[in-house]
């Protein structure tokens, strides 16, 4: 099956991507009320417990929804042989997608990016690869190709079993999203911007090519965010982790991250579960207020 097929297929009836959900990013959690974990969780993960048992562990393939081969915990998304990048062997087809919002700025100038999953090198082009509903969960590079038996996948990409069944996980496309497979367009319209700068200590910051606008106000930004907010920072155009919150050891502003700073969608989701506080796999409380509230770990409007 080619790349155009495994695109047919996640968008055809009972594919994979079809049914939406809410995934909630930082500013855009506003449900208030609901008791914490309550109609949050995607799985049964137990926040901060690991990787196990959460909706990223396919130990069991997709057994969660249909019986189905069985892979590693790691390696449906990491192959240590025959990734399509080395930035984090990455396994999953890339949609090829240019993101783009629905408006041009925000209300302090601060222009919305536009970046491509082809090319922007911050790990939210990884999420997207099986976030965006173009690319269908089984579209892999690599896994135990050429090595015969019910594991062994041939195309290109090495393709798993799971593409030519009826499986509807309903779990990945994020809602709002709009892409366009013929046109490799797709906006996130109401959907918190990633890719974007964030103002570290109060100061404007370029990253993925945006500058802070100038009617950014200061005191309405945390300097340097608290609990397990991840902030990146971009240099000669490769991104990296400038800071993890109440995990990092020494401030790196005079490293670097002053000025270069910026948001991702592992800033607020840990997609391994290590650092999370509650569904979603957020590093912050969905609900409540103060600095434990996800929002005001960014945000100071309280």
């Amino acid at each position: 099956m080619d790349k155009k097929g495994l695109r047919r297929y996640s968008h055809s009836e009972g594919g994979i991507m079809r049914t939406k959900i809410t995934i909630v990013l930082a500013a855009l959690i506003v449900t208030v009320g609901l008791a914490r974990g309550h109609a949050w969780a995607m799985g049964s993960e137990t926040p901060a417990g690991g990787l196990t048992g959460t909706v990223h562990d396919f130990t069991n393939g997709f057994s969660k929804y249909t019986n189905t081969t069985t892979v590693g915990q790691c390696t449906f998304c990491h192959t240590p042989h025959g990734a399509i990048t080395t930035s984090l062997l990455w396994n999953h087809e890339l949609s090829g997608q240019t993101y783009s919002w629905d408006t041009t700025a925000t209300m302090a100038g601060t222009p919305f990016p536009k970046f491509s999953d082809m090319t922007w090198t911050g790990p939210t082009a990884k999420c997207l690869s099986c976030h965006d509903g173009t690319v269908a969960i089984g579209a892999v590079n690599w896994f135990d190709a050429g090595h015969g038996g019910a594991g062994a996948w041939t195309g290109t990409p090495s393709v798993s079993p799971w593409i030519a069944a009826p499986i509807n996980l309903g779990k990945a496309s994020l809602h709002g999203l709009t892409a366009n497979t013929s046109t490799g367009q797709a906006t996130l319209s109401g959907i918190h911007p990633v890719a974007m700068p964030y103002p570290w200590n109060g100061q404007p910051s370029t990253y993925n090519g945006v500058t802070t606008g100038g009617n950014i106000i200061p005191n309405q930004w945390q300097t340097s965010p608290p609990g397990n907010i991840r902030i990146y920072m971009e240099t000669a155009g490769q991104v990296s982790l400038g800071w993890n919150g109440a995990s990092a050891t020494t401030p790196v502003a005079a490293t670097g991250l002053q000025g270069a700073a910026g948001i991702e969608c592992s800033s607020c989701h840990d997609v391994h579960n290590k650092i999370t506080a509650d569904g979603y796999l957020l590093v912050g409380l969905g609900t409540g207020k103060g600095t434990t509230y996800l929002c005001n770990m960014c945000h100071m409007k309280y």
